[in-house]
């Protein structure tokens, strides 16, 4: 079971999109069973994935991290995956959770799931759950948009991994950097890439050769919570998802 991290410390960046798009299209396309976990406590992914949070009463990951609720209690279906809904209780995770061992909590909760692969979506931050999450990766995938300060985010991350791997997951993959809101035509971008190329090479990893395309139409399925491939399946974003997916499974 791979269990793969979304993950930069820059919001903005499509991390709640690229796990929102690979668990669409690994279940359509590629017919694995998908579970995604959303640890951030503006529960984004849990909205766009069309979940009620306010339905699903006291089953989130707060209290399967509180070990209050099972996995099992704590998973609710949406079309093409299953998904760990998060809590706006979750902001409290640095002081709520303060026991021994603490980065662990995550990857003993999960360790026994029924899934191909997990999926994480995680905050803009440096905090526990990013830890957490960290933690209980075997990959991580780093989406980054073509700004400077999305740089500053990666670099910041890079600190994360090396304590992350030093301390609590030695086995801890990048998979890569994924660029986008993509514009080829901007000046910033080469810059940005050559920029990333670098800090890849630092990492021991790679830039993906797929770029996604900033449209509107991601946005329009996520307003109404609907899955994006069943909004507009010949979107640019969908296409370029498509061909990302493709190239993250050729590595896994």
């Amino acid at each position: 079971m791979e269990i793969i991290s979304v993950n930069i410390t820059k919001g903005g960046c499509g991390k709640t999109t690229t796990v929102q798009m690979l668990g669409e299209i690994l279940s359509r396309d590629y017919k694995k069973k998908i579970l995604c976990i959303d640890t951030d406590p503006q529960c984004n992914l849990t909205t766009v994935s069309g979940i009620n949070l306010m339905a699903c009463g006291d089953r989130n990951l707060y209290t399967l991290l509180k070990g209050e609720r099972p996995l099992n209690d704590c998973i609710v279906k949406s079309k093409y995956y299953d998904i760990v809904p998060g809590s706006l209780l979750l902001a409290y995770a640095d002081t709520e959770f303060n026991q021994l061992g603490r980065e662990y909590l995550l990857k003993e909760q999960i360790e026994d799931a029924n899934y191909d692969i997990i999926l994480i979506d995680t905050p803009p931050s440096l905090g526990l759950l990013n830890i957490m999450s960290l933690t209980a990766s075997t990959k991580i995938i780093i989406p980054t948009e073509c700004s400077y300060l999305a740089m500053i985010g990666l670099d910041q991350l890079s600190n994360t991994i090396e304590s992350v791997r030093k301390h609590s997951n030695k086995g801890l993959e990048i998979s890569g950097i994924l660029m986008v809101k993509y514009n080829a035509r901007a000046n910033i971008t080469s810059a940005v890439l050559a920029g990333l190329q670098k800090m890849s090479s630092k990492l021991h990893t790679k830039v993906f050769d797929s770029k996604i395309r900033e449209t509107v139409k991601v946005k329009e399925a996520q307003s109404q919570q609907e899955p994006i491939l069943d909004w507009d399946s010949s979107c640019s974003a969908v296409k370029d998802y498509i061909a990302f997916t493709m190239e993250l499974v050729n590595v896994l």
